[in-house]
């Protein structure tokens, strides 16, 4: 018989997080059930079994996240009461927290009764011991009674035994793509080349970054465009910017879409950026934006900063800019723009062979569940 997996989130699923969708899909030797504490998008990314721990349209999660940092999990209320009776239900083997801060309500049952937890990071969730000491004692909690503390590379797992996870307990688990999704497909370059970002818009991002490194490589970057694709908090200034910078027609702000939509824009795009940065309150990438891999994977190749972990993930490390670096970041737009076809084509294959060889989806999963298998004896 398979064993179970019980995977727990704040929320299933945002768009930002495409890739635990993946994760589950690809998932063979364990059964996954989802226990997320309210739903958006599980239409997009479905999954068979799929528990809501809140009524719909509740703003409970919230609420019960908030507590259960404050509390360190130890005055069980509703959230962690339902997580124990859900996995007890489902006969959950063990209990996979996505998020550093969906793992406390999720400490209960580990707890009481006895079932491993392993948490997963993804970036904004390590800044949090910093920024709200209710978090720290939250995630001191979390260290001790946890099974395993994955991440997905070197400079994560670096910060996450920085703020107290085991070295011992702590493993890396790379980012797995469906490599189906994003088939490979370089393209040749029209007249007009396309600079591309995918992403939130929020401060560690670095989209300011990308419009003012566009707009000062356009004069001789030919017939240009910049297509940002996405949407949040920095919308509005950003879009300002961009008229202050007088970019006109050469910047479209393509809005969020669909992860569907977002891979048939990618046949539009000649060049992705991704210029990340650490924000002022701490937050960084963590690891590696998934963008970057799916870019790859479809031949498009990258310019971004040595920042966490993306020199892990492209195929040109040597060729990252610094954070902030405007300059730099400018003048590697205009070495693409410069580029020849082999040269183009022999870029493309790099990227796409680098995903391959480690960021396959079906890998990947295989790896997690030995993982389960370490937890979970």
């Amino acid at each position: 018989m398979v064993p179970t997996a019980g995977h727990v989130l704040r929320s299933y699923l945002p768009r930002s997080a495409t890739f635990v969708h993946t994760t589950l899909r690809h998932q063979r030797g364990y059964r996954p059930v989802v226990l997320a504490g309210r739903l958006e998008n599980a239409a997009e990314f479905p999954v068979e079994h799929l528990v809501e721990l809140a009524a719909p349209g509740s703003p409970l999660p919230t609420r019960l996240a908030r507590r259960a940092a404050a509390l360190a999990a130890r005055a069980p209320g509703v959230w962690e009461h339902r997580i124990r009776v859900e996995a007890e239900r489902h006969g959950c083997a063990l209990l996979h927290a996505h998020f550093g801060y969906g793992a406390p309500p999720a400490l209960h049952a580990a707890e009481r009764d006895g079932i491993p937890l392993l948490t997963t990071f993804y970036g904004n969730d390590l800044a949090l011991p910093a920024r709200e000491p209710a978090w720290r004692e939250a995630y001191d909690r979390l260290f001790e009674v946890g099974r395993l503390f994955l991440c997905e590379g070197p400079a994560m797992r670096e910060h996450l035994v920085s703020i107290g996870a085991p070295a011992t307990q702590v493993r890396v688990v790379r980012i797995g793509l469906d490599l189906e999704q994003f088939p490979f497909a370089p393209r040749p370059r029209g007249e007009r080349i396309v600079f591309g970002q995918a992403c939130r818009f929020v401060e560690k991002k670095g989209v300011d970054l990308t419009l003012r490194a566009f707009a000062a490589a356009l004069p001789r970057l030919g017939d240009a465009e910049l297509l940002l694709v996405g949407d949040g908090p920095e919308a509005e200034r950003l879009r300002a910017l961009a008229s202050d910078l007088g970019l006109g027609d050469a910047v479209r702000f393509h809005g969020m879409v669909s992860h569907a939509e977002y891979r048939d824009l990618l046949a539009s795009i000649d060049v992705c950026v991704q210029p990340s940065r650490t924000a002022a309150d701490g937050d960084t990438e963590g690891g590696a934006p998934t963008v970057l891999l799916e870019m790859q994977a479809a031949g498009v190749p990258v310019i971004a900063t040595s920042h966490a972990d993306i020199p892990a993930v492209v195929a040109r490390p040597d060729e990252l800019a610094a954070e902030e670096d405007v300059e730099s970041l400018a003048a590697a737009m205009e070495r693409e723009a410069a580029l020849g076809e082999p040269e183009r084509a022999e870029r493309a294959e790099a990227g796409r062979a680098l995903v391959e060889q480690a960021h396959d989806a079906r890998v990947v999963a295989a790896g997690l569940e030995r993982l389960y298998d370490e937890a979970a004896p």
